[in-house]
């Protein structure tokens, strides 16, 4: 017995629906089939009935249709060999002293990284609070392990500015 449609995974469905659109072509065959006899037997009628002048209704053949387009919601993402957060890790390995999330979003582009958000800045925000990354000051990130680094190099600097300008 046949499972009812409320009951099949998506899986299941999609095959479903698959192996209903493969009876399409035969259905409309037969119905084009149909129509020509329906308007053999309307002839008939009408030559049987004297009503030689009289417009006879005719049944006529549905126009060709085009495939239905592919759904709207489906869209197809670029393939990345790695996630994002990856990508920010490694680029993030390589600056010195951290950077900002507008400075991570261009690197990981340049690294390879494809996307086709509207919102990407958003997206890298979002990864950069992984555990992995630490803030080291406002909007600038680091790794961890260099997060302790990139902030005594900047206590240093600002000692040494300090005697410089006082």
């Amino acid at each position: 017995m046949a499972k009812r449609l409320s009951m099949m995974t998506i899986a299941e469905l999609r095959a479903e629906i698959n192996r209903r659109r493969k009876g399409l072509p035969k259905l409309r065959q037969e119905r084009a089939k149909l129509v020509k006899q329906l308007a053999a037997v309307d002839r008939k009628i009408a030559t049987l009935a004297g009503e030689a002048g009289a417009p006879v209704a005719r049944a006529r053949a549905p126009k060709a249709r085009k495939p239905a387009p592919e759904p709207v919601g489906k869209r197809r993402l670029p393939k990345n060999t790695k996630p994002l957060v990856e990508y920010a890790a490694d680029v993030l390995a390589k600056a010195k002293g951290g950077m900002r999330v507008k400075d991570v979003m261009v690197a990981v582009k340049e690294a390879g990284y494809k996307t086709g958000s509207k919102d990407f800045y958003g997206l890298v925000a979002a990864a950069l609070q992984d555990k992995r990354f630490g803030k080291v000051g406002r909007g600038v990130y680091a790794l961890k392990a260099q997060k302790t680094a990139a902030k005594r190099g900047r206590k240093k600097a600002a000692k040494q500015e300090a005697p410089a300008s006082a």
